[in-house]
């Protein structure tokens, strides 16, 4: 009972969060062209199978042999990558394609930007997920130590030259690849911000503004997303390192325990795992009940029709 709720609340809490926020603006949505909800669908359905799935699999990895020290490294390693990379397959494969408009479309005296058709708390959301990624990743390489084979993924309690404890954090050897596909990733959603927002308005101004402002918040979601559940694993990773203990016998004082530096933060890190993984499931979720959502609701038009 308690194993799948490990493997399996996380995403499922994200689901209901999804449907709260789904069910509280349900009658404003912004339809988009059918191919655009038809791919962004299949997409997501794709990505949250393959998420959940593995993320199920990290849990309790059963039909996998004993892992050595390497390959417990390389499965570390795919826990933080893989939601790194599906969030720029799906962010690749959703790339707008915005037809151009007719020459009766309404031009701007003001000059477009990115971040033309993207909501203040979408910006700063999506801003403060990357720059809290950064900063955590940079303070755990710093903190980390290399190992008997020169990768920087262990971090260590010491008392003595013969008396020390370690275990495993996000060093410098998980964190930098992770830091080129968060680089990847923002250019990725900056590329489409540019394509959403570059090209003149249709003849029908305020619907395309509806629908320009609907994609960029799709983009804005699935790049957040994806950077939520990278950042819950770190933080399980400094979670686990900042549970180290190391135990001696200080002579005349007795039995002495000794911990991590960032010991009293350890529950906090935990909460703040599942809360990133949540969110993280719950914007994924989101783009896809955006998709369905639309043509549920333009089904039931036509049915009135």
């Amino acid at each position: 009972m308690f194993l799948p709720l490990i493997q399996y609340g996380p995403s499922t809490l994200g689901l209901l969060l999804a449907l709260a926020a789904w069910y509280a603006k349900r009658r404003s949505h912004v339809p988009l062209p059918a191919t655009a909800r038809i791919s962004t669908a299949a997409a997501m359905v794709i990505t949250l199978a393959c998420m959940i799935a593995f993320t199920a699999w990290g849990v309790f990895p059963t039909w996998m042999p004993p892992l050595g020290e390497d390959g417990f490294l390389v499965m570390a390693l795919a826990r933080n990558v893989v939601p790194l990379l599906l969030c720029a397959a799906v962010l690749l494969f959703l790339m707008p394609r915005i037809d151009a408009p007719s020459p009766r479309g309404s031009a701007e005296l003001a000059p477009r930007t990115l971040v033309s058709f993207a909501s203040r708390s979408w910006l700063v959301s999506a801003a403060a997920v990357t720059v809290g990624v950064i900063i955590v990743s940079i303070l755990a390489g710093l903190a980390s130590s290399p190992d008997d084979s020169g990768r920087y993924v262990m971090y260590g309690v010491e008392v003595s030259n013969d008396t020390s404890a370690r275990t495993t954090i996000y060093g410098w050897w998980f964190s930098l690849p992770c830091l080129v596909l968060i680089v990847i990733i923002v250019a990725i959603a900056l590329i489409e911000l540019a394509v959403i927002s570059s090209p003149p308005l249709a003849v029908d101004r305020d619907d395309d503004i509806a629908r320009r402002t609907a994609r960029t918040r799709t983009v804005l979601a699935v790049s957040t997303g994806g950077l939520l559940l990278h950042l819950g694993t770190v933080f399980q990773s400094l979670q686990g390192a900042s549970s180290l203990r190391l135990g001696v016998q200080a002579g005349p004082a007795g039995w002495v325990e000794l911990g991590s530096s960032f010991a009293a933060i350890g529950p906090v890190l935990l909460v703040a795992s599942y809360i990133s993984v949540i969110l993280g499931f719950a914007m994924w979720w989101s783009v896809l009940l955006s998709a369905l959502r639309v043509r549920t609701r333009q089904r039931s038009g036509s049915a009135r029709t």
